[in-house]
């Protein structure tokens, strides 16, 4: 924990100062620094199948981490839409031709105009 907390410490923000100050880090244990950030899924997103490794996973401030969050909630969302979509897919084509339900058009069915 105390090896996780010191990396932790070496982290800059975009403007080159640390994201823990020193003064106030001193005055913390190793789980209270490390409590202040979460672990963000980049580049790719959990939902996505992204795995739990380290090259995937980057820490951030709690703060910018839900931020970040909102930002990406539509993106998500669709990754999740997309999936379901996938999943159902695959389950057709697995099912063979005669068990399957019959295919259903979007169109509406009309009768043909005749003439009179």
């Amino acid at each position: 924990m105390t090896k996780l907390a010191s990396a932790l410490l070496q982290m800059k923000g975009d403007d080159g100062r640390p994201l823990v100050e020193w003064d106030h880090a001193k005055l913390m244990s190793s789980t209270q620094i490390v409590s202040l950030f979460q672990f963000d899924h980049y580049p790719i997103r959990h939902e996505a199948g992204g795995p739990d490794e380290a090259w995937n996973l980057v820490p951030r401030l709690i703060v910018p981490h839900r931020e970040k969050t909102k930002k990406d909630v539509g993106e998500i969302a669709k990754i999740k839409r997309i999936s379901k979509a996938e999943e159902e897919f695959r389950r057709r084509l697995l099912t063979p031709r005669e068990d399957r339900e019959p295919k259903r058009s979007k169109w509406p069915k009309r009768s043909m105009r005749t003439k009179k």
